[in-house]
């Protein structure tokens, strides 16, 4: 049950990567300063999507909190 709990975190976590990610790609911002920001920001969530493993439960827990913080949970 607990292998469950974890892996249904990890998909999540993976959604939430991936929202991210969309999220970013259409906010389009102006400012080069800004865009050169969520350029970096995009490439560490797509190395995390790449490198994020089910017994990663810190950093599904970041992401979570990451995505809550930027994206409301919605």
């Amino acid at each position: 049950m607990a292998e469950d709990t974890q892996n249904a975190a990890y998909e999540n976590a993976l959604r939430q990567l991936n929202e991210l990610i969309v999220h970013l790609r259409s906010s389009g911002e102006v400012s080069c300063a800004v865009a050169e920001q969520e350029d970096l920001m995009l490439i560490r969530l797509a190395d995390l999507k790449i490198d994020l493993r089910p017994n990663d439960e810190k950093a599904i827990a970041d992401i979570d909190r990451f995505y809550r913080c930027h994206l409301g949970g919605k």
